[in-house]
């Protein structure tokens, strides 16, 4: 079996007239559908709403939403399944998800659901399972409430392992890690690895909108960081370039085929440096010691101490103020509500009682 696996997915202002009118030959072009077409099963991730109505959640980050109408789209490219784990599936809470479900009706979506127990399903195409699940930034589903599959390790892992002794060949769709970040954090990669110790073929790391790199590992692959399928409200070489993802079940080969935004479509890329610049990287994580050094660059560039402040954050990083407020104890004590279990659950069930409650 040929299975193609598009990136982050989302119609926008500058195309969703297209969307809506099915003219993916506008949106995608005759070289990207003719592969696109070749293949048993293609799946993609949603990383937008499909609805005309609802109000926004309270979150960080955008609440992204397009009209019903764009589905038009989505169905002309006859997805064999829909990956809707990610951090835009609840931005306008439970009837933006059900809208959007509603939207796909005939096209079997994944990844997110009614309940934990639905989000959880994985996608089954032949003999191969796609399991998906995106970390905890908003929207998560509950026992008894609607959202997406978290990653969780005492689930995920053995969701995976589940998904292997039944024989069957398993891909992971996580959505992680850090947007316009190339490559994995030293936790993303121990991840990652996990799952292919428990089963998994293949990896893929998406949400970052940036083009990664990848590892062989333990007879599996990992591709840290796809890029978009097709995102164009923003732009930059990060959110312009992505990669589609072909795997053959036969002989577990991978293909990688550039992606290039152009208007508001996307094309096949003629340009060498997109597939030399993901390959230089995958050489680079190699390297001892060379993930932890480059996160810890990362870490160094962040400025996350203004969220710390609440209305005040904004005010006090435009000043320059945020580590001399700060200090050695109360970093400290910040660290732990992170760091520590029992801490980060309470803080964590604190901030959404006192704040978050609609």
């Amino acid at each position: 079996m040929k299975i193609w696996l598009g990136g982050d997915i989302a119609p926008t202002a500058e195309n969703e007239a297209l969307f809506a009118a099915g003219d993916v030959e506008a949106l995608f072009g005759e070289a990207f559908l003719a592969r696109w077409r070749e293949a048993d099963a293609r799946v993609f991730n949603l990383e937008t709403v499909l609805t005309d109505g609802g109000a926004p959640i309270a979150k960080v980050g955008p609440n992204l939403r397009a009209p019903t109408q764009c589905a038009a789209g989505l169905r002309a490219l006859a997805p064999s399944a829909v990956c809707l784990a990610n951090n835009h599936a609840m931005d306008f809470g439970e009837k933006g998800l059900a809208d959007t479900r509603k939207a796909l009706a005939g096209i079997p979506s994944f990844g997110a659901g009614a309940n934990l127990a639905q989000a959880r399903e994985s996608a089954i195409l032949g003999d191969v399972a796609i399991y998906a699940c995106a970390e905890r930034e908003f929207g998560v589903a509950g026992e008894r409430s609607p959202g997406t599959n978290p990653y969780d390790p005492l689930e995920s892992f053995d969701a995976v392992a589940a998904l292997r002794a039944q024989g069957r060949r398993v891909i992971v769709l996580y959505h992680g890690g850090l947007e316009k970040y190339r490559y994995p954090s030293p936790h993303l990669r121990r991840v990652c690895r996990k799952f292919v110790e428990k089963g998994a073929d293949l990896v893929v790391c998406q949400h970052s909108h940036s083009v990664g790199c990848m590892e062989a590992f333990g007879g599996g692959n990992i591709v840290y960081g796809q890029g978009n399928l097709l995102f164009a409200r923003y732009g930059g070489e990060h959110w312009n370039t992505g990669l589609l993802i072909g795997l053959d079940t036969g002989d577990m080969r991978l293909t990688l085929v550039p992606l290039e935004r152009q208007g508001s479509g996307v094309r096949v890329s003629q340009r060498a440096e997109i597939l030399a610049g993901f390959y230089a990287r995958s050489q680079e994580i190699l390297r001892e010691g060379f993930v932890e050094e480059a996160f810890l660059q990362r870490a160094r560039q962040a400025n996350y101490e203004k969220k710390l402040y609440g209305r005040l954050g904004r005010y006090v990083h435009k000043l320059g103020l945020g580590e001399r407020l700060m200090g050695a104890k109360p970093a400290a004590g910040v660290l732990n509500l992170l760091e520590c279990d029992a801490h980060r659950e309470l803080a964590a069930e604190m901030l959404r009682q006192k704040y978050l409650q609609s």
